[in-house]
């Protein structure tokens, strides 16, 4: 899956963020398309939508596993780093159960972001 495959299919699966996917600059770029799905579950889970953070980080291990590198690394970067932000906008009980549903794939990202020295 490429940057462009990636924005289509976060645009079709979260029609609330397809608006901002699919104009330029965005839609072109990995990085961006990434950073609108982050600033969106960052967004939900200030709203106590936890569903729809769930779901967000669903559709972000599917697009991290199809993806090509490109991909694979605004995930990381983006998404996985964008954690941080995510754990201080919510109660420890709500990021104790964020992290239980955590898909394996992106926890296990999140764990290595965390421990890597300098971070």
């Amino acid at each position: 899956m490429n940057q462009y495959e990636a924005a289509a299919q976060i645009a079709d699966e979260i029609p609330e963020i397809q608006k901002e996917i699919v104009r330029a600059p965005v839609f072109g770029s990995a990085y961006l398309s990434v950073k609108v799905l982050a600033a969106y579950t960052c967004n939900m889970l200030q709203q106590h939508q936890l569903r729809q953070v769930q779901r967000c980080m669903l559709l972000a291990e599917k697009i991290y596993n199809k993806g090509n590198q490109l991909v694979k690394t605004a995930i990381e970067n983006v998404f996985i780093f964008s954690f941080s932000n995510m754990k201080v906008s919510c109660s420890r009980q709500e990021w104790l159960e964020i992290q239980g549903k955590m898909p394996a794939v992106l926890f296990s990202l999140y764990i290595q972001q965390v421990m890597k020295p300098g971070v």
